[in-house]
């Protein structure tokens, strides 16, 4: 009574044994992958420095953090600088709009400020950034339900 499905290797039938090996391979190769992720996002949240990826240093205040954020989105030219103040000027409805130059180029940036903790990223959310003439380079998208 020797048929081919009865044969065991190492005391078990192979289906058997590809599953275990699967499953082993599948443990491994999450447990990298979890590995990984931690050792990345330990680097990246370590302290609390919010300085730019960018090249060029981050000036402080609501339009410093503002042309480090759209920097880092790639909207502006990483070596664009404020031309106005680094607070900006409120509008009537609330936004705080931004001017910033890259050689001959002028670009106006117009952000939401909800509260006043800019190292938060939710504080500060970018709402629009424009050329000198007009062109939006970035717009927010309206929520729609």
């Amino acid at each position: 009574m020797s048929e081919d499905s009865d044969k065991k290797v190492f005391g078990a039938k192979p289906f058997w044994l590809a599953v275990v090996a699967f499953v082993v391979l599948i443990a491994i190769v999450g447990g990298y992958f979890a590995l990984q992720r931690g050792g990345m996002a330990s680097k990246v949240t370590s302290g609390n420095d919010t300085q730019s990826a960018s090249a060029a240093p981050s000036p402080s205040g609501t339009c410093g953090t503002a042309l480090a954020r759209v920097r880092d989105y790639g909207v502006v030219p990483f070596n664009s600088e404020l031309s106005g103040t680094e607070e900006g000027k409120k509008d009537t409805s609330g936004r705080v709009e931004c001017a910033a130059a890259s050689g001959d180029q002028t670009y106006s940036m117009l952000v939401n400020l909800s509260c006043d903790d800019l190292s938060d990223p939710k504080c500060l959310e970018i709402y629009r950034v424009t050329q000198s003439d007009g062109n939006a380079l970035f717009q927010k998208r309206p929520y729609s339900f």
